[in-house]
């Protein structure tokens, strides 16, 4: 739509006016609003426990994501689209980058609300998040907008029927055998993913934390799945565990990655920079819209994908992994 791109350009370049900031809320509440629709259709929590206004909800969502600075400056934008430079984009192409800014916010928002209406089920989900950064055999992946499990390797069986959250319960019951911790069961999962053959090997995430605490509640009293090695954890807390373990991890690697793999000291700073804001959005929303390549875009103006594959990724995504388990063994002393 030309209206977006016009209206992302004069943003972006500090000339909007008034007009086209309401022109540019009106297209992304069009684009809000059916995947919000879409996300409580196929989510049980709120499904359940909450009667919204699905028109209200997507503009209390985009009331965050058109926040601007005393400058008049909109930070959200002008992070996101320094990556995407409009100037060489498509109508089509600023639309789909628009989509992707506006879902991100979006789930971002039911995160939230997680922690409000059901801060129980808020913290299982942030603690398979957590739990994931040192895990190989699940992945955190967006399908049509929602945030899913999914094995890191082998057919996701996309084409086959999605499996029910009843079924899943059942099913995953019968491969734990007495107290499990959030990792132990992940592993399960993956398990229990891997040997199933006529389902979707793809799990909302809401679905396996509402499994994981049923399970916890069940077997070990309702508040068992509460005793988490980040239960007296805030999200300042964890963002300042975050700090101190990527900084351990640079302090360790930086100087074989500088002297043998000369890397300049520039790029390796911006690394551990994407690392640490990558590791926050986890904790803090959902951050599966927002991966390491498109944090690295936001300070490498121009890179493109064969830049990231070619120059980047490998690197990245170690130093990634590594900080990961720093940030697991330093929660685990707690």
């Amino acid at each position: 739509m030309r209206i977006a791109r016009s209206s992302v350009r004069s943003i972006l370049n500090g000339t909007y006016e008034s007009a086209e900031i309401n022109a540019l809320v009106k297209v992304c509440h069009a684009l809000a609003v059916p995947y919000v629709r879409r996300r409580l259709s196929g989510d049980v929590v709120l499904r359940r426990t909450l009667e919204l206004n699905i028109g209200d909800f997507a503009f209390d969502c985009l009331a965050d994501l058109f926040a601007f600075a005393a400058s008049g400056e909109f930070p959200h934008f002008q992070a996101y689209f320094a990556a995407y430079p409009p100037e060489g984009l498509t109508d089509e192409e600023v639309l789909v980058h628009l989509r992707r800014l506006v879902f991100s916010h979006v789930n971002q928002g039911i995160f939230r609300l997680y922690n409000e209406v059901d801060p129980s089920l808020g913290k299982v989900i942030r603690n398979i998040k957590l739990a994931l950064q040192q895990f190989d055999s699940l992945v955190l992946i967006a399908r049509f907008g929602v945030p899913c499990l999914a094995p890191a390797e082998g057919d996701r069986m996309l084409q086959s029927r999605s499996i029910e959250i009843e079924e899943l319960e059942t099913g995953l019951r019968s491969y734990i055998r007495g107290k499990s911790n959030i990792p132990f069961m992940l592993g399960k999962l993956a398990l229990f993913l891997h040997e199933s053959r006529d389902v979707c090997r793809v799990i909302p995430l809401t679905n396996a934390a509402i499994v994981f605490r049923s399970i916890y509640s069940t077997n070990f009293g309702d508040e068992a799945y509460s005793s988490s090695i980040e239960e007296n954890l805030d999200v300042s807390n964890l963002h300042e565990i975050v700090h101190e373990a990527v900084e351990d991890v640079r302090k360790r690697m930086s100087p074989q990655y500088l002297k043998r793999k000369k890397i300049r000291p520039s790029l390796l700073d911006i690394y551990f920079r994407v690392i640490e804001e990558r590791m926050k959005l986890t904790f803090s929303g959902d951050g599966s819209e927002s991966g390491l390549k498109e944090l690295l875009g936001r300070h490498l103006n121009g890179m493109t994908d064969i830049d990231y594959r070619s120059k980047h990724r490998s690197r990245l995504e170690y130093l990634s992994r590594m900080a990961g388990k720093e940030v697991a063994r330093r929660l685990n002393m707690k």
